[in-house]
């Protein structure tokens, strides 16, 4: 999956058509057997075809663009994830949490998660400004941050979602570009995609 920030996912729901906000399979699902969070259950945007299938199905619902907004405020506030489809063309943003997400849960059990998702940004700290509040730990869903005084990146955890930016009133973090030889350029559809993985499997 791909991880991003809250400006880039912001950019991706003002260029749609069409939005309709879905529930969190994962959140869901873990509820039905008793587990699971009290975060926000309509957790997901579904754009293009996709939304009108949801939609037509009666498992989501549609929304504007300002409602749309305030959904993904309400997730960033929450400390939620954004992971988005792997294509430049995105069909959906999903807002995960570590503790029901399959993909986040097994991604933070890692030594580097930073390996194992496409982020093009990681988090650093301006020390000047940083009063060690531990905010940042605290939200950190990889466990990527330590303060001892002031606060330290791990940057083999951090997988660039910028939560600690959003919930730093200091402004002592910050999201930093990868180097170039580093970034990823997603595939341009869904198909592509996995077009990739079937290639990357010696099946085509």
């Amino acid at each position: 999956m791909q991880v991003m920030d809250y400006e880039q996912a912001e950019k991706i729901i003002r260029a749609q058509s069409k939005i309709v906000i879905a529930p969190c399979i994962c959140r869901k699902e873990h509820r039905m057997v008793g587990k699971g969070c009290n975060h926000m259950e309509d957790g997901c945007f579904i754009f293009g075809g996709g939304a009108y299938y949801y939609e037509q199905r009666g498992i989501g619902k549609s929304v504007d663009h300002e409602e749309a907004l305030e959904v993904l405020k309400k997730g960033i506030a929450e400390g939620l994830v954004l992971q988005t489809g792997n294509s430049l063309k995105t069909m959906n943003i999903c807002m995960c949490c570590d503790c029901c997400c399959q993909i986040l849960s097994y991604i933070k059990q890692t030594d580097k998660p930073s390996t194992a998702v496409n982020s093009n940004y990681f988090a650093v700290v301006n020390e000047d400004n940083c009063t060690g509040c531990g905010m940042c730990e605290q939200r950190c869903p990889m466990d990527a941050i330590a303060v001892d005084g002031i606060a330290n990146v791990n940057t083999e955890r951090c997988i660039g979602c910028g939560l600690c930016v959003a919930v730093c009133d200091f402004d002592s973090m910050k999201l930093q570009g990868k180097d170039e030889s580093e970034r990823w350029v997603p595939p341009a559809t869904v198909v592509d995609t996995y077009m990739d993985i079937l290639k990357e499997k010696g099946l085509l």
